[in-house]
């Protein structure tokens, strides 16, 4: 996970008296020792003399990316400094070309595609887990939360700090102060040591990444190669409590696809609580009482036609996203937006020393969960006899040791059930991540599934009224600045499930070996990255079956104005409903920002794939453009489109467009206003469909939205949507649901 010159000279006098820090790549050993100060300093990008004067300098000119740890003339100036209770953070960033500075004003976690510049910090000192703070010279922040065990980053996570940032005339001056409040941390009476990477994302040509870390591409994990700080001694407990409010008022009228009668319930005003208690600094109790957890923003629509697997949507909701990478694994068994209508929520998560825990508990009114098959998956929703929805209880518990250097071994139990209709789910699993070399690592993961299925699902499903499977996935992977391997194996049992997870199938094994080959150069190079990689993968199911064998090709560029050309090359021998095909495939993406205010791309798929309707082979073409345009600081268009045009002998089978269109006002770094249009329109030719369908099927819906935010948890928002569709029975798109809402959350924090 963002004026005038007499001040301006002082500060660079400033700077002058600060001394320098030595940032020799060889240098990796050396710490930086945390100044603690009796006055706060003023928050407005404007970094005083007088208030910077103590703090500690560090260097950024190390460039990483594209370059591998070479000195840049383009630097910046990180200071830091603490007070027993907030870290305060500042950069100077000298640039060669104030013009080309890349700043727009946006809501917070969207400036990725801007200059921005940020601290790293491995607050466990356990080269696992790090949080990210970024600026960017406009003062717009971003955070996130990186998970080095599993690779993975989320800028979901949202923390509660104040930042401000300036363009000035050569360059850009940007501060943070973060409460150490909103960490976790081990609690000690002695100095804390934390891992430490001061970074300035540097977009021109190209994407350059400069640091005060030099980052070695033989070592695949990156916490690891992280200079210490050291400081914040004997800090003093405080209350480290939240309490977040939420009201919500909507008035929703809708009708069903028969055109009948408007439902109109009228307004309905709600509201719910959310508890967040820093029990100590290590230990977290987050709970919810009555939540709200209606999604404000429209998630991004995908295209699900001719498409046997459940798509995957991200998860949004605050009381989920606190720590929810204590719960990650290798495989996906904790999906949170299973939970689709809970009125209360427990959860506790905490580090102490090697050991990582996190348990949660709560009910839902609605249980829905995926029903994973050998080819294809489902969503299905639990009724009683009365047609009404079923609540069911949740227990989710995980525990994590790390081992040796970087290396962890852990378990994950999850439990769902519904008594009043003899449903039940429970996952227990064990996992381990090993890392015998600084290039190597090697995943396993075991997981056993015990379920009890109510009458509905053995009728629906062909199931039994006991179940139980097992999961086993293994993957050894190899990393280095010019190889890249990976050997992996799944084997998931045919009634294996993981109802709280995502686990879209089962019935299979699986097999995987890739190797790439990476070349790279400095920005002086037309290609600053090229990799070529070969993937073959064999799937069967567990009676034998072949169901695939696929071999492919793959090829990466990163050329000059921040282009990347990606290709998919292959081909493979497929099963579906007793038959076998052979699919070719041919996969082509390209992308480019030719200036700061403008991005295109566009994704070209060509590939002889199943019918799966029909079982028969059919040959689609799907193109799929975009386009992000910035019109001075404020106003952003983003506009996707995806076109697929499927054939089979006698005709088109059928032609899809999807377009998706937000159109965002941003008033400063705190408000904007948006527009959403999602747009879905499917055309079919009835004629080559072996079963009834629809010719031509259409979804409208809108959405006006306005935000304010006063911090990451106290926000407002008010805004109208409407949806409409059409289908062969109506000449026109027919609106079936409007609805009305706003929305206040606020952090008190006591």
């Amino acid at each position: 996970m963002f004026r005038k010159t007499l001040a301006l000279a002082g500060c660079f006098a400033c700077v002058a008296s600060f001394g320098s820090e030595n940032t020799s790549p060889t240098n990796s050993l050396a710490n930086y020792d945390i100044p603690r100060i009796n006055s706060s300093p003023r928050i407005d990008g404007n970094i005083d003399e007088n208030e910077w004067s103590s703090a500690k300098r560090v260097r950024l000119d190390i460039e990483t990316q594209p370059a591998e740890n070479i000195r840049t003339d383009v630097t910046a100036d990180a200071f830091i400094m603490e007070d027993g209770d907030t870290l305060y953070v500042a950069f100077i960033a000298k640039d060669p070309d104030v013009s080309q500075i890349r700043a727009f004003y946006s809501d917070r976690d969207r400036l990725w595609d801007d200059d921005h510049i940020g601290i790293v910090l491995d607050t466990f000192n356990d080269e696992r887990r790090a949080y990210e703070f970024w600026v960017n010279p406009l003062g717009v922040q971003a955070d996130s939360i990186f998970d080095d065990v599993n690779r993975r980053g989320d800028d979901s996570w949202n923390a509660i700090w104040d930042s401000a940032g300036q363009i000035t005339p050569d360059g850009y001056r940007v501060e943070m102060a973060i409460p150490l409040k909103q960490l976790r941390f081990s609690p000690s009476d002695d100095s804390q040591i934390w891992g430490v990477d001061f970074v300035r994302q540097f977009p021109r040509d190209r994407e350059n990444r400069i640091s005060n870390n030099p980052i070695d591409r033989d070592i695949s994990c990156y916490l690891c190669q992280l200079r210490k700080l050291e400081g914040m001694s004997n800090l003093e407990a405080s209350r480290n409590l939240e309490i977040i409010p939420t009201l919500t008022t909507t008035s929703v009228q809708s009708r069903s696809r028969n055109l009948g009668a408007w439902d109109k319930p009228g307004i309905d005003p709600d509201a719910g609580v959310d508890v967040r208690w820093g029990i100590t600094q290590d230990l977290y109790l987050n709970a919810t009482l009555n939540p709200d957890f209606s999604q404000v923003e429209a998630d991004t629509p995908q295209l699900d036609i001719n498409n046997t697997f459940s798509l995957f949507f991200p998860e949004r909701r605050t009381f989920f996203l606190d720590g929810a990478d204590y719960f990650d694994t290798f495989q996906n068994l904790v999906y949170t937006r299973n939970i689709a209508d809970p009125d209360y929520g427990l959860k506790l998560t905490g580090k102490s020393g090697r050991h990582t825990y996190g348990v949660l508990a709560s009910n839902d009114l609605s249980t829905s969960f995926i029903m994973p098959r050998a080819l294809g998956s489902s969503i299905t929703s639990l009724s009683d006899a009365e047609s009404a929805a079923v609540e069911s209880d949740v227990s989710i518990a995980r525990y994590r040791m790390d081992i040796f250097d970087n290396s962890t071994i852990g378990a994950v139990f999850t439990d769902r059930r519904a008594d009043t209709v003899g449903y039940s789910n429970s996952v227990a699993s064990i996992d381990a991540v090993l890392r015998p070399t600084n290039s190597d690592s090697i995943t396993v993961q075991g997981v056993y599934s015990q379920s009890d299925n109510p009458l509905q699902i053995q009728e629906k499903f062909n199931q039994q009224q006991e179940t139980s499977g097992n999961s086993l996935r293994i993957e050894y992977r190899h990393d280095d600045a010019e190889w890249d391997w990976r050997v992996g194996y799944d084997d998931i049992g045919r009634d294996f499930r993981a109802d709280l997870g995502f686990v879209n199938r089962s019935d299979y094994k699986y097999f995987v070996t890739t190797v790439g080959r990476t070349w790279r150069a400095d920005g002086d190079s037309f290609f600053s990255r090229i990799r070529f990689a070969a993937d073959y993968d064999r799937t069967e199911d567990q009676a034998g079956l072949e169901l695939e064998e696929e071999l492919e090709f793959f090829i990466n560029m990163n050329g000059p104005a921040q282009s990347y050309l990606n290709g998919l090359f292959g081909g493979s021998k497929t099963y579906w409903n007793g038959k076998y095909f052979d699919e070719q495939f041919n996969q082509l993406s390209v992308g480019f920002s030719p200036t700061p205010n403008l991005g295109l791309g566009a994704t070209l798929r060509i590939e002889d794939v199943v019918d799966f309707a029909n079982t028969r082979l059919g040959r689609s073409n799907r193109l799929s453009p975009f386009v992000r345009l910035q019109l001075g600081r404020h106003l952003q268009f983003n506009l996707s489109h995806t076109l697929q045009q499927f054939n089979v002998d006698g005709g088109r089978l059928f032609t899809a467009n999807l377009s998706d269109l937000r159109t965002t006002y941003q008033f400063t770094a705190k408000s904007f206003l948006r527009f959403t249009l999602q747009y879905n329109d499917r055309e079919r030719d009835e004629a080559l469909y072996l079963n009834p369908v629809q010719a031509r099927s259409k979804d409208l819906t809108a959405q006006l939205l306005y935000s304010y935010r006063f911090t990451a948890a106290t926000r407002f928002f008010i805004g109208y949507s409407d949806a409409s569709f059409q289908d062969d029975r109506y000449e026109s798109l027919e609106p079936i649901g409007r609805s009305f809402f706003a929305k206040f959350t606020y952090a008190w924090q006591p």
